[in-house]
């Protein structure tokens, strides 16, 4: 009996400091340089909705190795996706529609100009490979009605590293951002 109670103290005391957990890396999307766009828009514009797949909404980074998708479980988004998602795009529409008040919806009740919503349909990574953002957005005026629906596709060429990931993200949600202030302004 003393030495399964010996045994068993070495086995608990081995597992308490014997292992060593890998640290774990947190990556966000960073806005990108943007140069405004020359038509001045003074509206005030919310983003009513941001809906991301239900496997990215997640704070592990999902990558896919064909027919796999590998979810990682020490490279971590610091937030969840659409979180994400929703803040780097309010930096990237600020900064190219600097007059216009852009922000998140936080309120049940917000008297926008403008409302938009994002609905990524596709948002996935293959390491040593390619980004890809496929996304619909939509605005609508102070009344409801749809201004106007448009789609976004585009690839992005990565690394093979997480930094890569999120790099190459970030540019893909700029140039998504660049055709949503187009069509805002383009909605009168």
């Amino acid at each position: 009996m003393r030495f399964f109670k010996s045994l068993f103290l070495c086995l608990f005391l081995t597992a308490c400091f014997g292992g060593v957990s890998p640290q774990s890396n947190f990556y966000t999307l960073v806005a990108q340089k943007q140069t405004p766009l020359s038509v001045k828009e003074n509206a005030f514009i919310g983003i009513e909705r941001m809906q991301i797949p239900k496997y990215l909404e997640r704070p592990q980074i999902v990558t896919q190795e064909a027919p796999q998708m590998i979810v990682s479980e020490y490279n971590r988004w610091i937030d969840t996706p659409s979180i994400l998602c929703a803040r780097v795009l309010v930096e990237d529409l600020s900064a190219l529609l600097p007059n216009a008040q852009i922000k998140a919806r936080s309120y049940g009740v917000e008297d926008f100009d403008k409302t938009l919503s994002v609905e990524v349909v596709r948002m996935d990574a293959v390491l040593g490979e390619r980004v890809v953002l496929d996304a619909w957005f939509s605005i609508q005026d102070a009344d409801g009605k749809t201004l106007t629906r448009q789609k976004f596709s585009a690839t992005q060429a990565i690394g093979k590293t997480y930094d890569d990931l999120a790099d190459g993200y970030s540019q893909l949600w700029s140039q998504f951002s660049q055709k949503i202030a187009k069509a805002i302004v383009s909605t009168k």
